[in-house]
C-alpha cells in the first residue's frame, strides 16, 4: 500500500475518509493499528482529557474535588471548566450530576467540519484535534516502546539459543571425532593382528 492510498484510508470505526474529519490518526488498540479520525479518538478515549477544555490529563490524577466524572462514562472533566466559579478560594460547593457531551447527545462530534469556503478551522476544534494527535502520538509511543522491549527480548532467547545450537554443535563434532578415533584404532588394530597372523 504507497503512502497515497494509506491517507485515504477510511476511520476504522465511523469510515470518515481524510477530507471530512481533516486528520486519520493511527492509534494503536489491544496490540493492533487502527485508524480513527480526529472524533472517534477522543470517543475512543474520554478518561484521558478534559471533555470541556480538552487539555490531557497528566498520568497523576486530578485530586478528588478537582474533578468530575461522567455519570455514564470515564470522562474526567476538570471542575473549574464545568462550575466556572468567582472566588477560587471557596470551598467547593457539592457538584450536580455530570454528563459529558457526549453522553448528553448521542450524535455530538467533538470536530466540526472545517468552513467550506475557506477551509477555516475554530478554535475549538484546532484544540480537539492537537488532543487527538497528542493521544495518538501517547499511543504509538507505548506501542513503540512495547515492540522494542519485546524485540530485545526475542534478540536475547535468539543468543541463548545460538549459543545451544554452538554448544550442541561442538559436542556433536567431539563425538564424531571420538568414534572416529575408535574407528580408527580398531581398524589399525585389525591391521596389526593380521599382519601379526601372517608372520607367523
Amino acid at each position: 500500500m504507497n503512502s497515497r492510498q494509506s491517507s485515504l484510508s477510511p476511520c476504522d470505526i465511523c469510515g470518515a475518509t481524510q477530507t471530512l474529519s481533516l486528520t486519520i490518526h493511527n492509534i494503536r488498540h489491544r496490540a493492533h493499528t487502527c485508524r480513527h479520525c480526529t472524533n472517534c479518538v477522543l470517543k475512543q478515549h474520554p478518561g484521558l482529557f478534559c471533555p470541556l477544555c480538552f487539555e490531557l490529563h497528566d498520568d497523576s490524577p486530578l485530586p478528588p474535588h478537582h474533578r468530575l466524572m461522567c455519570v455514564r462514562c470515564p470522562a474526567v472533566a476538570h471542575r473549574s471548566c464545568a462550575f466556572p466559579s468567582t472566588n477560587p478560594s471557596a470551598a467547593p460547593a457539592p457538584a450536580p450530576p455530570f454528563f459529558c457531551p457526549t453522553c448528553l447527545d448521542s450524535n455530538f462530534t467533538y470536530f466540526k467540519l472545517p468552513d467550506r469556503k475557506t477551509g477555516a478551522v475554530d478554535v475549538q476544534s484546532a484544540k480537539v484535534l492537537v488532543t487527538a494527535a497528542r493521544i495518538a502520538a501517547v499511543s504509538m509511543s507505548k506501542a513503540a516502546a512495547v515492540a522494542r522491549f519485546d524485540a530485545e527480548r526475542r534478540a536475547r532467547e535468539a543468543a541463548v539459543a545460538r549459543k545451544r545450537a554452538k554448544d550442541a554443535l561442538e559436542h556433536l563434532a567431539e563425538i564424531l571425532a571420538r568414534e572416529q578415533a575408535e574407528q580408527d584404532e580398531e581398524e589399525q588394530n585389525g591391521t596389526v593382528s593380521a599382519g601379526r597372523r601372517r608372520g607367523a
